[in-house]
């Protein structure tokens, strides 16, 4: 445009304010960092409940909506990664680069985690003869399973908690991430799967994972209002995939305030009958994350600034507050609650500095080596074949 010159009035009428989550699914000015540390500080509010052995009705969430307050913020969790995840492998479109990001995400954390719970901290906790730690089958098994997370993982170190109100248990927070890892797998190998017809590949995604999605949603429904067997890891699963449904149909989906605040205010009505509530919060959940996630703008979209600790958090805190409960046993619960919140966060900073930032940026470098190495290694099948 030349200087000077007032730029020329559209003709016809104002552009509609953008109302579907395709509008905003752009990019990372979010408010996902934020959200995802607040759940995490909540499984850590709601944990602090167990670790000291306090009775069930000191959760007011439990208490009064059958749902702890650790138990819905791990539904959030999986409602962002399912959302998140699924954007991630449809704009890469390689599955190598979407797994090494996935891997890079989770991995390197969860090592340097383990290095210094299984052989710094334990040690100094366990109530038996070091040599009879390390030599633990119990020890090795922990940390093999907890550091490949293939086949569940382990939650109890020899000697270690064995007095606490919460007795034996090391790090209750990983038995999710298994969950999420086949979560990542099972996304990859539907598009792998559906290589040979790439165009049809999102269509065919967008097709099946709303009816596997709705198959979980039956299940957990007839679970929790009439009594049917379910799996608790059910929820977490389904909630993933509706995360993942709405991105996949993001050009479908409405996003306006007063959706934000009807989702509030029906969660809060049902509030008042426990199975209301959990059938309004199983529709609700995904919408109110993503609402929050977009809408609200100005100075919180500042928080991006300070990284994503919410891992660090998740991983860590709950070894913390079973320390904090050997070693202060009467302390009260607010107490447990700040004092672990603050632990956990400087500790989940430095995991985020040191480790985690670090390895994402390495997804690149890594994702291209893979890839030329496959290649080469299809050249030379191709070459011995002719």
């Amino acid at each position: 445009m030349t200087p000077g010159l007032r730029p020329a009035r559209a003709v016809g009428p104002p552009l509609r304010p953008a109302t579907r989550l395709s509008a905003y699914a752009v990019g990372r000015d979010n408010n996902f960092n934020l959200i995802r540390l607040l759940a995490a500080l909540s499984v850590l509010g709601g944990h602090s409940v167990a670790v000291l052995g306090l009775p069930s009705s000191r959760e007011f969430f439990f208490d009064h909506l059958g749902l702890s307050l650790a138990e819905m913020a791990v539904d959030v969790f999986f409602v962002t990664s399912g959302f998140l995840v699924t954007a991630s492998l449809v704009n890469r479109g390689d599955a190598i680069a979407y797994l090494w990001a996935r891997a890079l995400r989770i991995y390197p954390a969860i090592w340097a985690m383990l290095v210094l719970t299984v052989f710094v901290l334990a040690p100094v906790l366990t109530i038996l003869p070091l040599a009879d730690y390390f030599a633990s089958p119990k020890t090795h098994d922990y940390f093999l399973k907890c550091a490949t997370l293939i086949g569940g993982v382990r939650y109890s170190l020899p000697g270690v908690f064995e007095t606490n109100p919460l007795p034996g248990e090391f790090n209750g927070s990983l038995w999710t991430l298994p969950i999420e890892m086949r979560l990542y797998l099972y996304l990859a190998a539907g598009w792998i799967l559906l290589a040979l017809a790439p165009s049809f590949r999102v269509k065919a995604l967008s097709v099946a994972l709303p009816v596997v999605a709705a198959a979980y949603l039956i299940v957990i429904l007839r679970g929790r209002l009439f009594g049917a067997p379910f799996n608790v890891a059910d929820t977490r699963v389904f909630m993933f995939l509706y995360g993942s449904t709405l991105y996949l149909w993001r050009d479908r989906v409405p996003m306006r305030p007063a959706i934000l605040v009807g989702a509030l205010a029906l969660l809060l009505v049902a509030s008042l009958d426990k199975a209301a509530y959990f059938t309004a919060y199983v529709f609700c959940l995904a919408p109110l994350v993503l609402h929050l996630a977009y809408l609200p703008k100005g100075r919180i979209r500042a928080f991006n600034d300070w990284g994503d600790c919410s891992y660090g958090v998740y991983i860590y805190a709950f070894p913390i507050q079973q320390t904090l409960a050997l070693l202060f046993p009467a302390m009260p619960l607010a107490a447990m609650i700040g004092g672990s919140g603050a632990i956990t966060l400087g500790v989940a900073a430095l995991s985020w500095v040191l480790i985690e930032r670090r390895a994402l940026k390495l997804k690149r470098d890594f994702a291209a080596a893979t890839s030329r190495a496959f290649n080469l290694g299809l050249a030379k099948i191709a070459g011995v074949v002719r």
